[in-house]
C-alpha cells in the first residue's frame, strides 16, 4: 500500500482497492484433492474493516458479506449488524463526525475513482447526495472539531489540481479556501476552526504543509521552504503551539516529529520512537494520547504516549503482526490486528484500563477453512546483483522439509513506494494450501526502510528494481526451494510492470507469469493516466519529454524476449493504468504466437473490488499457475496450442 497518512483525531477510512472485469466460466484447479478447500472459498473469506466508534458506542464499519463493501452500523448490544449503504459498485470510504451525527460516504461507478460524496444522517438513516459531479474527484474528507462542516479536496477547476473547500452543514454549500497548483489535500482544523493545514504531495521524498487562516485567507508554509522532504500532517498538538508531523527531515527514516509553528524549529519526541519508520501517528480528542505506529521490518506496533510529557502509557496485548485501525473515542479506543493466519480482527480496548483484555468487535468468516494452521511466513534477505541485501517474506507450505524443490509465486508489491507487509493473504494460503512456496521481496524502491532505499530505483535507476527481481528468483534456485521454470511471477500496477519487465530478462527463470493492471509502456501509461495523476508519476519515473528513456524501461519494447506463459488481467476503467497497457501487450504477444491469457473486467478499475469477479480472476490464476508450475503439467502445456480469453 501508499505511506500512511493520518489525520489525527478525524476518523477517515477508505475501503482498500483489490485486486477489477466481463465474467467467465472458469473452473477452479484440481491440484488437490476433492476434500480441499477451493480458490472459490479462499476469496469468500470476509472481515468488517475500517471500523469507526461513535460517542454512543455504535460501531460503523466496511464490510462485504453480499461480494460488494457497503457501510454497516453495529449499536450497542446488537448481536447484527444494519446495512447502511446500497451502491451498486459498492463504496469507497467514509468519514464520522465528532458528534456521532454525521457521515460523509465516497462511492465511486464501476471502479473509476471518480469519488462523489453523499451526507448520510446516523439518526435517521437517510443518505443524499451532497458533492456529485462525473467530471470531477471528491475525497480527503477532514471534519471540523464542531462537527458542522468539512474540508474536502477536488479537482473541479483544474483537472490536474486538486484545490480545498469547506462544506458548511448549516449554509449547505462550499467555500474553496485553497486554491494553489498541486496535489492537495485537507490535513486537521484547529480547535477553534480558524486555521486549517494543507499539505501537497510532490512526490514520495517531497511534501509540504500550509496553515490556511481562514478569516484573512492568508496562508504559510510551516514546513522548511526551498528544502525538498517527505512531511506527513499528523495534527495540531493540544496548545496549539505545535504541529506534529511524521518526516524523514535531514535523516534518513521517517519519524514522528513537531514543528514549532512559531518560530519553524523541527525538533524530535522521544530517541525510543526513532529507532525504526514511523507507519503514522493518531491523536485522541483532546490530544492528550498519542498513538505512534512503528514499522519494524514490515510488521506494525503500537506504541502510546501521554501528551505532551511523553509517558509510555502500556498498549493491548496483541500477537505479532500489522496493528491498525486505530480510533479514539471518549476513554475508549479501536484496534485491529492482521498477519498471515489473523485476518484482521478490530478490537475495543481503553487505555484507562491497560490491564483488561481488548474485546473483539468482529470475527471473520473463514467458511469452514482453519486459518490458525496457515502458514507464517519468515522474514529473510538475499544479495541482488550488486550486493544490495533485499529483505523479502519466504512462505514454505505446511509440513515442508528443506531442500525439496517445489513451484514458487513470487509476488511483487505495486507502488512502487509501496511495501509488502505480512497480512492475511487469501491467494498466498491458497498456494500455500497446494503445495506452493511464496517469496514477497521488497525491492528497491520499497518504503520502510528509509529514504535512500526509497530512491534507489528513481528515474535513471529503474532497471535495478527489476534486477533485484530476477536475482530473488536466482536466490529460490541457489538455496535449493525450486528449479528454473517452477517459478510463477505475479503482481499488480506497478508489481503488473515488474512481473512483465522480470521475466523479459530471465525467461528461462519463470514457468509462469501473471501481470495484474500493469504498467508495460511508460509513454503511453503518462500520456493516458489521469491528469491529476501524471506530475506525481513523473517525478517516480521520468518525465514525458524524456521519451527515449522512457522506452529504455519500457518491458513493450523487449516482447520478443519474453517466452513465459502470460496471464493479463485488467479492469476497462481502470483511471490510473489505463487498459491500453493491457491490450497493447495482449497483442504483441500474440504476434509472436506466445502462450497469453487476458481477462478484462468491465465493471472494474485499478484492481477487482467485486467478489465474483476476484472469483473468477483467482481461479482462473490458480489453474493457469498449477498448469505451467507443476512439472507433469508443464510438460503437457508446452505442446498445447496458446489460448486467448477475452
Amino acid at each position: 500500500m501508499q505511506r500512511f497518512k493520518s489525520n489525527c483525531a478525524v476518523r477517515l477510512t477508505w475501503a482498500c482497492a483489490v485486486l477489477p472485469a466481463v465474467m467467465l466460466a472458469v473452473a477452479p484447479s484440481a491440484a488437490a484433492g476433492a476434500d480441499a478447500p477451493s480458490m472459490a472459498q479462499f476469496i469468500k473469506m470476509r472481515w468488517p474493516t475500517n471500523g469507526a466508534l461513535a460517542p454512543d458506542g455504535t460501531f460503523y464499519h466496511i464490510h462485504n458479506p453480499d461480494g460488494l463493501y457497503q457501510l454497516y452500523r453495529q449499536a450497542p448490544g446488537a448481536n447484527e449488524a444494519a446495512k447502511l449503504t446500497k451502491f451498486a459498485d459498492g463504496m469507497s470510504g467514509y468519514a464520522l463526525s465528532e458528534d456521532g451525527k454525521w457521515i460523509v460516504v465516497a462511492a465511486a461507478v464501476g471502479g473509476n475513482e471518480q469519488d462523489d460524496l453523499y451526507l448520510l444522517d446516523t439518526a435517521t438513516g437517510e443518505l443524499a447526495p451532497l458533492l456529485v459531479d462525473s467530471e470531477t474527484v471528491f475525497g480527503s474528507v477532514v471534519w471540523r472539531r464542531d462537527s458542522r462542516a468539512f474540508a474536502y479536496r477536488a479537482n473541479k477547476e483544474s483537472k490536474s489540481d486538486f484545490h480545498i473547500y469547506i462544506y458548511d452543514l448549516d449554509r449547505r454549500e462550499s467555500k474553496r479556501v485553497f486554491d494553489q497548483a498541486g496535489s492537495n489535500y485537507p490535513a486537521d482544523f484547529n480547535r477553534d476552526a480558524s486555521k486549517l493545514v494543507v499539505g501537497r504531495t510532490h512526490s514520495s521524498t517531497h511534501s509540504q504543509l500550509f496553515e490556511v487562516d481562514l478569516a484573512s485567507s492568508e496562508v504559510r508554509e510551516i514546513t522548511p521552504k526551498d528544502e525538498a522532504w517527505a512531511f506527513s500532517p499528523l495534527g495540531y498538538t493540544a496548545d496549539e503551539k505545535h504541529f506534529l508531523v511524521a518526516t524523514d527531515y535531514r535523516g534518513d527514516l521517517t519519524n514522528v516529529r513537531r514543528i514549532d509553528l512559531a518560530t519553524g524549529e523541527i525538533t524530535p519526541l522521544t530517541p525510543d520512537l526513532d529507532r525504526h519508520e514511523a507507519d503514522g501517528a493518531i491523536f485522541n480528542e483532546d490530544r492528550s494520547i498519542l498513538a505512534v505506529l512503528l514499522n519494524e521490518d514490515g510488521y506494525r506496533t503500537l506504541n502510546l504516549r501521554r501528551m505532551p510529557d511523553l509517558e509510555p502509557i502500556p498498549g493491548p496485548k496483541l500477537a505479532q503482526g500489522l496493528i491498525g485501525n486505530i480510533d479514539f473515542t471518549g476513554d475508549q479506543m479501536l484496534v485491529s490486528l492482521d498477519n498471515a493466519n489473523t485476518p484482521g480482527v478490530i478490537y475495543r480496548w481503553s487505555p484507562s484500563e491497560p490491564d483488561r483484555p481488548a474485546v473483539a468487535l468482529t470475527q471473520p468468516d473463514t467458511q469452514g477453512i482453519d486459518v490458525s494452521t496457515f502458514t507464517l511466513p519468515q522474514l529473510v534477505k538475499y544479495k541482488s546483483f550488486d550486493g544490495l541485501e533485499v529483505p523479502a517474506f519466504l512462505y514454505t507450505p505446511p509440513g515442508y522439509t528443506a531442500g525439496t524443490k517445489i513451484p514458487f509465486m513470487i509476488s511483487f508489491h505495486g507502488g512502487p513506494e509501496s511495501q509488502y507487509r505480512p497480512a492475511f493473504s487469501r491467494p498466498f494460503q491458497y498456494f500455500l494450501s497446494r503445495g506452493f512456496g511464496v517469496l514477497a521481496p521488497n525491492v528497491r524502491g520499497s518504503s520502510g526502510y528509509g529514504k535512500k532505499y526509497l530512491e534507489m530505483d528513481n528515474y535513471k535507476r529503474r532497471m535495478d528494481s527489476v534486477m533485484d527481481g530476477v536475482w530473488s528468483a536466482r536466490w529460490l534456485v541457489q538455496n535449493g526451494y525450486t528449479e528454473p521454470g517452477m517459478i510463477g511471477a505475479y503482481g499488480g500496477s506497478y508489481g503488473g510492470f515488474m512481473v512483465v519487465a522480470t521475466v523479459a530478462q530471465a525467461p528461462k527463470l519463470f514457468g509462469a507469469a501473471c501481470n495484474v493492471v500493469g504498467i508495460v509502456n511508460f509513454k503511453t501509461f503518462l500520456e493516458r493516466t489521469k491528469d491529476y495523476r501524471r506530475a506525481l508519476r513523473e517525478a517516480e519515473y521520468g518525465p514525458l519529454s524524456d521519451e527515449a528513456f522512457l522506452e529504455s524501461i519500457s518491458p513493450i519494447r523487449l516482447v520478443d524476449q519474453i517466452e513465459t506463459p502470460m496471464l493479463i488481467a485488467h479492469g476497462r476503467n481502470d483511471p490510473r493504468v489505463p487498459v491500453f497497457e493491457a491490450e497493447q501487450l495482449h497483442e504483441e504477444l500474440t504476434k509472436r504466437g506466445r502462450t497469453v491469457e487476458m481477462l478484462i473486467f468491465d465493471d472494474e478499475g485499478h484492481g477487482f473490488r467485486k467478489e465474483e469477479n476476484r472469483i473468477v480472476f483467482h481461479e482462473k490464476l490458480a489453474d493457469f499457475f498449477d498448469k505451467y508450475l507443476k512439472p507433469a503439467k508443464a510438460d503437457a502445456a508446452k505442446t498445447a496450442p496458446a489460448e486467448s480469453t477475452q
